[in-house]
């Protein structure tokens, strides 16, 4: 019997180093909600129990929050993910489709570029700030998590627009 296999391009560093980030937010991302539900978990208990829920369990929750919805939503963008309106996309001609996609690729790219410069710059302002209720965090951690998410989606899009030739040819 013949073996059958399909051809697929072979996978670049860059597409390695891709699958290594999304990999790596995965991972980050159970982890950070595993511990955020032991946390509220033994919060809620402790307050049902004792009387007194652990004190900095808000102020951590939220901080995970920030970090689950911006990295989420940088890996969720990353398979494609978001909501889209294929119907009216999919009538238009292979020319008009490339130029559509061009340019959500290269505006999408400029605003995260712009983000991760701005999120830098107010991530080193404030990693001199600390949490009123955790006084040993920075919240530089905080703002870290906004130029770290547009830095995937720039890297992503990055890919994306190398290989969009390609993919209408």
């Amino acid at each position: 019997m013949e073996d059958h296999k399909e051809d697929k391009p072979a996978k670049t560093g860059f597409d390695r180093l891709l699958s290594w980030i999304q990999y790596v937010s995965n991972v980050f991302l159970v982890g950070v909600l595993i511990g955020l539900t032991l946390l509220i978990g033994v919060s809620i208990a402790m307050r049902y129990f004792l009387g007194q829920p652990i004190p900095w369990a808000n102020a951590v929750s939220r901080y995970a929050y920030i970090y689950i919805v911006l990295i989420g939503s940088a890996i969720s963008y990353m398979l494609d993910g978001h909501a889209v309106i294929e119907s009216f996309f999919q009538a238009m001609p292979r020319r008009i489709k490339f130029v559509c996609d061009l340019a959500h690729y290269l505006i999408v790219m400029a605003l995260s570029a712009l983000l991760v410069v701005k999120g830098l710059k107010y991530t080193v302002e404030m990693w001199r700030v600390h949490s009123p209720v955790l006084t040993f965090f920075p919240m530089g951690i905080v703002y870290l998590s906004v130029p770290l998410s547009f830095f995937i989606i720039f890297l992503f899009l990055l890919r994306k627009t190398v290989g969009l030739r390609s993919r209408y040819s």
